[in-house]
């Protein structure tokens, strides 16, 4: 029997914490079992999540006994395992609705917290229970009951391990709704399949923004974002719905699609014009630890493309878990070569993850790939590799330039800009198509991007 099991309702994934025995608390198979679980619940075909548990309780966090068993680094546990789940449910890009059938405690509560919606059975209880055996709360505890509760009330609640019931989660405004045991799974369901029938693109937005806020972007920042946000969902096929809907005094048939894409590699483009003098002055001296650290991971990542070519070859589609990391690590080339060339002002983290910069590649997931493209590649990509020199030295070139206005002005022509970032478009997408992240050809169309400024 399966520790973590999946089922499919439609557009609804119900993710099932399976180890009732122990309250469904985690331990190594479990932390495997529902990592797998979130990664199918990124299937574009899924539209709403739930998450819940087998039996009596909903999650009661790590298995201690594993752990007695197991490492005693706590530190692996979280960063490779509970913190992970937490990151992975912020990021799906659709609701999820934490179905709350009984205890959830420590990091099981920290998990139910991270879920968008929280609706919880009448016999519920929600215990913080890190205090009572010396701890202080993980898995984004914090972060999420300081988020939905103040510093004051989640302070007491956290420290003191004071147990809620249900009814007192409604009232604090941690759940949303109470119902009765017998009927939790319906009405979750019920809820999911109303999320799942919105616009999905559109609910993912406001998850996106409204976690933006939470960590403390400025009014400016926020209004930027949200700016950027609308300018993505005008062209999805939800927003031409819901329009034509509107005008005929219809009900929307929201079908989740996104915006049709020009190429599976775009670049999103969301930094102002305004670049601050001294590290202008200073760009290539700071921008140097990272030229280093994503040279070596670019050669890295060459490597891992050699397997990557022999198991989509033999497969016919590339790894997900592989695509992720080559994703990643051309992401971060491309938010390096961003800051070196002045084409984005912020200093990049180091990481590579979406959205974490202003000048960003949009990868689509994984998809069929045609074996004689794959046998082929490297061939087949001499011509955009050759183009892809040509654009590198017109990229230096314009960035020398860009240099001595910015340094002048303040300020980067939005010419010059828009003109790097289209070389660095075409960058990532032949480092794409060499890495097998798509069998798509670099394209010099210019529409296959995002360009978006504040001017």
């Amino acid at each position: 029997m399966a520790e973590v099991e999946t089922r499919r309702d439609g557009a609804v994934l119900t993710i099932t914490l399976n180890r009732p025995e122990v309250l469904n608390a985690l331990d190594a198979a479990a932390h495997a079992g529902l990592a797998a679980a979130l990664e199918r619940a990124r299937d574009p075909g899924v539209r709403a999540v739930v998450l819940t548990g087998a039996g009596r309780g909903f999650c009661v966090g790590q298995d201690l006994q594993d752990l007695e068993r197991g490492s005693r680094d706590v530190a692996e546990l979280l960063r490779r395992h509970l913190n992970r789940h937490a990151l992975a449910l912020r990021a799906l890009e659709k609701p999820v609705i934490a179905a709350l059938n009984g205890p959830a405690a420590g990091a099981g509560l920290s998990l139910a917290l991270a879920c968008d919606v929280r609706i919880a059975a009448d016999d519920a209880v929600l215990v913080p229970g890190f205090s009572g055996i010396g701890l202080a709360p993980d898995t984004g505890g914090t972060w999420f009951a300081q988020r939905l509760l103040g510093t004051g009330r989640a302070f007491e609640w956290l420290a003191t391990g004071r147990r809620l019931t249900a009814a007192e989660a409604l009232q604090w405004g941690l759940v949303s709704e109470v119902v009765p045991a017998a009927e939790l799974a319906e009405r979750t369901l019920e809820v999911a399949e109303l999320f799942a029938g919105l616009a999905t693109r559109a609910v993912a937005g406001t998850k996106r923004l409204l976690d933006a806020a939470a960590a403390g972007a400025t009014l400016a920042e926020q209004l930027e974002a949200e700016t950027w946000a609308q300018v993505e969902l005008v062209a999805t096929p939800d927003f031409a719905e819901g329009v034509a809907a509107f005008l005929a005094k219809r009900e929307a048939a929201f079908t989740g699609a996104p915006a049709e894409r020009f190429h599976p590699v775009q670049l999103a483009v969301r930094d102002d014009l305004r670049r601050w003098r001294l590290t202008v002055a200073l760009r290539w001296v700071l921008a140097l630890p990272h030229l280093v650290l994503a040279s070596l991971w670019l050669y890295l990542a060459f490597v891992v493309g050699v397997v990557m070519w022999l198991l989509t070859l033999v497969r016919g589609r590339p790894p997900a878990p592989l695509h992720a990391w080559l994703g990643r690590a051309l992401r971060y080339w491309t938010h390096v070569q961003a800051y070196t060339w002045l084409v984005a002002d912020p200093f990049p983290g180091f990481r590579g993850w979406y959205g974490t910069y202003p000048v960003d590649l949009d990868l689509a997931p994984p998809e069929a790939q045609a074996r004689w493209k794959t046998l082929l590649r490297l061939p087949l990509a001499i011509p955009a590799y050759v183009l892809l020199t040509v654009l590198g030295t017109v990229l230096e070139v314009v960035a020398v330039l860009a240099w001595f206005a910015a340094v002048a002005l303040g300020r980067v022509p939005r010419g010059m800009r828009d003109l790097m970032a289209y070389c660095l478009r075409y960058n990532a997408q032949t480092y794409a198509y060499l890495l097998l992240l798509t069998d798509r050809y670099p394209t010099l169309a210019s529409g296959s991007g995002f360009h978006f400024e504040e001017g």
